[in-house]
């Protein structure tokens, strides 16, 4: 999933004295909380849907490093159209098969209970296929990120290789940011449009099996819309909804049940 994050969503400014939407501090820590109600859809056989209720934000920008929840990278060139930057990003696909991936908690903030890896298929099912029970492990990605901006649209294409020596795969992530409605009354409204292609060897690790399934690569095309508006003091209302749609790779997997997945959520954020 290739959502507009960290640079390309907002500006590293000597000059900006807090986040907003158009700049971040720089040197600062930011941390806030969003507290809400929300879904993410799990399209495994059997995978339980992943609620969302708090939903933490922890970021740091440098006048080169920077970390943004579970990103990190080194900015190499930076002006006012265009940045490049070097990237370490986690591998997104685990997270439907382990409710305690750290994306999960830093999107849902659920920790409680002892969750396990979720059996994607049950002898019970008619027609399903019993995958042997494996681990997919957390892995990063990194490589070269170029994010620019034109005219109000925002971009952001990664070009990223495995590097933790779990499936040796590559993801090229690409998204465009296109506001529609800008801080009219203290709101706005944001579409992001984009796409994921992951590679033959990353599509295997969480999909396939041999002599059961046996994948090629996949194009995972997706849009969100998100929407922002002021409230009293520092809080703010936050609410987006994205829809992804699995390429044929992933969707025609014996473990998968649905072809999309739709995440969504509404609360009330607020900066420390």
């Amino acid at each position: 999933m290739a959502t507009l994050s960290h640079a390309a969503a907002a500006t590293p400014d000597a000059d900006c004295q807090a986040r907003t939407e158009d700049c971040v501090a720089v040197g600062n820590w930011n941390f806030s909380v969003s507290l809400g109600a929300g879904v993410r859809t799990n399209p495994l056989i059997n995978g339980r849907d992943i609620p969302l209720a708090i939903i933490p934000q922890v970021s740091y920008y440098g006048s080169h490093f920077f970390l943004d929840n579970l990103d990190l990278g080194v900015t190499l060139v930076d002006n006012d159209a265009n940045t490049l930057s070097l990237v370490a990003s986690p591998g997104y696909d685990r997270v439907f098969f382990y409710r305690d991936d750290l994306q999960n908690i830093f999107l849902s903030g659920f920790t409680s209970d002892a969750f396990v890896a979720v059996k994607p298929v049950s002898r019970d099912t008619p027609g399903a296929v019993q995958f042997p029970s494996r681990a997919r492990r957390v892995t990063y990605l990194a490589g070269p990120e170029w994010t620019f901006k034109f005219e109000g649209v925002t971009g952001q294409l990664d070009v990223l290789h495995e590097i933790t020596a779990q499936n040796h795969g590559n993801e090229v992530r690409a998204a465009l940011g296109i506001p529609l409605m800008e801080k009219e009354r203290g709101s706005s409204l944001a579409l992001n449009v984009g796409v994921t292609w992951e590679s033959e060897a990353t599509v295997n690790y969480y999909y396939g099996e041999p002599n059961i399934y046996v994948a090629g690569s996949s194009l995972n095309p997706f849009f969100k819309f998100k929407y922002g508006r002021s409230l009293a003091g520092k809080w703010r209302l936050d609410a987006f909804m994205e829809y992804e749609r699995l390429g044929a790779a992933i969707a025609d997997s014996p473990i998968v049940a649905n072809h999309y997945v739709v995440t969504a959520f509404v609360g009330a954020t607020y900066p420390f």
